[in-house]
């Protein structure tokens, strides 16, 4: 399912005046990596309308959300929420899901059925920060004089393929980082060492077939309607970001009608 392109935004800092080369940077770098790439509120309003045609509104659905636990994906999780309400966290460190079956068979009786329908509407994403002066992998938080990475522990297992010293033992001090390192190391190719950009996008496909996989212990049969909607979220100065759409399918009852949110100027990559 495609939309027209929006306007591309102009991303300025918060009180900075219009032309400031920080802002102009990040916007420019973004849209190099990722030209998919539109605001919060565009993909919120645009997955929304999407989302319409196949009879998930809010009230109607459950919202999971799976994002990494740093707090620079809070904006467009709380504009999810304000939109479909409360929401299931599918949440672990760069958006990766180890819920596993326990966990999203806890979400099974949770939705909405007022209709004679459940229906499941799961939102994903891995993410990145881009600084003022366009450097990929940081972000300034507020409060702080430097930029720091983002995301964090994706930076940290690139570190460790590139210094070729990767430790794959489950650590039960560093769960979810090494449960991170042992399910992106599968689509790793042997002595390759991806960018973070490069990186990112493997995390944000892993969740998102993490994810399709999980469904399936949502649905109980034709009433049951999911609907799973992945990306990438760039974070950049100010409180600034825009989301890069990834794949998204819809699931109707036992059928399965696959669509996909081109909702910038071009498709996800």
């Amino acid at each position: 399912m495609r939309f027209p392109a929006p306007p591309r935004p102009v991303v300025r800092l918060r009180g900075a005046a219009p032309g400031t080369i920080g802002p102009v940077r990040f916007e420019e770098r973004a849209v190099e990596i990722f030209p998919e790439a539109v605001e919060r509120e565009t993909f919120v309003a645009r997955s929304l309308a999407a989302l319409a045609v196949h009879g998930f509104v809010p009230g109607s659905a459950l919202l999971m959300i799976g994002v990494c636990r740093d707090e620079l994906t809070f904006p467009l999780v709380d504009r999810l929420r304000s939109v479909w309400g409360p929401a299931f966290d599918l949440s672990s460190l760069a958006g990766m899901l180890f819920l596993g079956r326990t966990g999203i068979a806890a979400a099974r009786d949770h939705a909405p059925s007022a209709d004679g329908r459940q229906r499941f509407v799961a939102f994903v994403f891995s993410h990145i920060g881009i600084d003022e002066d366009g450097v990929v992998g940081q972000c300034r938080r507020p409060g702080q004089a430097e930029p720091s990475p983002a995301c964090g522990a994706l930076e940290a297992f690139r570190r460790e393929l590139a210094a070729g010293r990767l430790d794959v033992d489950l650590d039960p001090g560093d769960l979810e980082q090494s449960l991170l390192k042992q399910r992106l190391l599968r689509r790793i190719s042997y002595g390759e060492v991806p960018d973070l950009v490069g990186l990112t996008r493997i995390a944000r496909d892993a969740i998102y077939d993490d994810m399709a996989a999980l469904v399936s212990q949502l649905e109980h049969g034709a009433d049951t309607d999911v609907a799973v909607i992945s990306g990438v979220q760039v974070h950049g100065p100010g409180g600034s970001g825009f989301v890069a759409p990834g794949r998204g399918f819809v699931r109707i009852g036992r059928g399965r009608v696959e669509h996909e949110l081109a909702l910038g100027a071009a498709v996800a990559r």
